[in-house]
């Protein structure tokens, strides 16, 4: 039974941008946070290797003394593009370090839970919900069970119906008929326990590869690649 999670999370971008890395174990399906170190800052998203060996250390978790994680999850977007690098990169490595499986965890499928309990709260029917977080120049990510896109703001058009929105920048889109709900992101124990749902088979297999919504912004040189050695 896994009952050591590692929790990595880089996604959150632009002024929310932060990196999080946390201990939680699992005691016959209840999940508690051992060790937690969350730092403002896409350089800290970016070291997120150092966050994850300082709640390791506070924890007392190692290899060397038999108490290594036995599940890592890594948050893999929608977000910030260095900051899922960076995180899915620190859990891959890790895992293969240590010789246990890494699983990816979205945004929303760590929402879903209380996302749809707060649906099913509602007096009126409704048509769902959706998480919208910060992205850049002028966009935000939309998620929703089919899975992200990026949005520009001026450009938005909202679907048919009455809408559930969360999301950190929920209010930044236009709807017609809404209720904003003040969830915004995943704590770790949401992302652990989306991560053992994966491990079971109840939600379909997804790896520590960022979720990338948005093309490339490196271009191809002009006159193309340079030539291969000869």
């Amino acid at each position: 039974m896994v009952q050591r999670i590692l929790v990595l999370d880089g996604s959150p971008a632009g002024d929310h941008a932060c990196g999080t890395a946390a201990c939680v174990t699992n005691t016959d399906g209840v999940l508690q946070v051992l060790a937690f170190r969350q730092e403002a800052g896409k350089q800290a998203a970016e070291g997120l290797s150092l966050l994850a060996a300082q709640v390791l250390q506070q924890a007392g978790w190692s290899r060397a003394q038999g108490s290594a994680p036995d599940l890592v999850a890594v948050v893999v977007g929608p977000g910030s593009f260095t900051g899922l690098r960076a995180s899915c990169a620190a859990a891959a490595g890790y895992a293969v370090g240590v010789g246990c499986p890494v699983v990816g965890v979205t945004r929303a499928e760590a929402l879903a839970p209380e996302l749809d309990a707060a649906l099913a709260a509602q007096p009126d029917p409704m048509a769902g919900w959706l998480v919208v977080t910060a992205a850049r120049r002028g966009r935000v990510f939309v998620e929703d069970r089919q899975g992200a896109r990026a949005v520009t703001i001026a450009d938005w058009s909202a679907p048919q119906g009455r809408w559930l929105v969360a999301g950190e920048s929920r209010a930044d889109l236009a709807f017609p008929s809404a209720i904003l709900c003040p969830i915004t992101h995943p704590d770790v124990e949401q992302v652990a326990a989306t991560a053992l749902r994966r491990m079971r088979g109840d939600l379909p297999p997804r790896g520590a590869l960022p979720v990338y919504v948005d093309p490339p912004e490196a271009k191809l040189p002009a006159n193309g690649l340079r030539a291969a050695p000869v």
